[in-house]
């Protein structure tokens, strides 16, 4: 993971590039971060020579991103990226195992219960396996449209068929308790 002093960095050098005329308060404001610390940060950042501060008076300094620092903050959001990226494959391998090892037997009508970012996962899990069909997305609580599926409450599942409903987030007891009657219901929670 990203060391906490690497993502200030980055959102330093990302503020900057965005709004020259940034003061340190302002960065503290906007980062949650105290100003003694975007101080530092910013001392540490000027003299690897990633920003040039500009001007005599603290209360009007401006921060100018060097191509040097264009440069670390492409690298630190690389390195993140890369790290979450391996961290993202793995997360989807266990989906994808435990999707896998659900007995199927030829009852492919598939729902996923939670508009979670696991729902987001086990989705393009399901949309690889060709033998599934995802024929509803349930959540009592988000009634949005996602990947073109009007997401549906408990209570319209039944008009769904599902043969299994994959739970991406915690269902209640008593909602188990009248869905598993015509559906068999998987936790495939991480």
């Amino acid at each position: 993971m990203a060391n906490q002093e690497e993502i200030t960095q980055y959102n330093i050098l990302q503020s900057i590039e965005n709004d020259e005329q940034m003061s340190q308060r302002q960065l503290s404001s906007q980062l949650g971060i105290n100003v003694a610390s975007i101080n530092f940060a910013l001392k540490k950042l000027t003299k690897r020579g990633f920003v040039k501060m500009l001007g005599a008076n603290p209360r009007r300094m401006r921060y100018i991103l060097t191509p040097k620092g264009i440069t670390e903050k492409t690298q630190i959001a690389y390195k993140f990226f890369d790290r979450n990226f391996h961290f993202y494959k793995a997360v989807r391998k266990d989906v994808e195992n435990k999707i896998n090892s659900i007995p199927f037997n030829d009852r492919n009508r598939i729902a996923l219960y939670g508009v979670t970012d696991l729902m987001e996962l086990a989705y393009l899990v399901i949309q690889d396996k060709e033998e599934l069909d995802l024929v509803a997305i349930v959540d009592d609580e988000a009634k949005i449209r996602i990947f073109g599926y009007h997401v549906i409450g408990t209570e319209e599942i039944k008009n769904h068929t599902p043969h299994f409903l994959l739970l991406t987030k915690e269902l209640g007891t008593e909602k188990v308790k009248q869905i598993s009657d015509f559906t068999k219901i998987v936790d495939i929670r991480l």
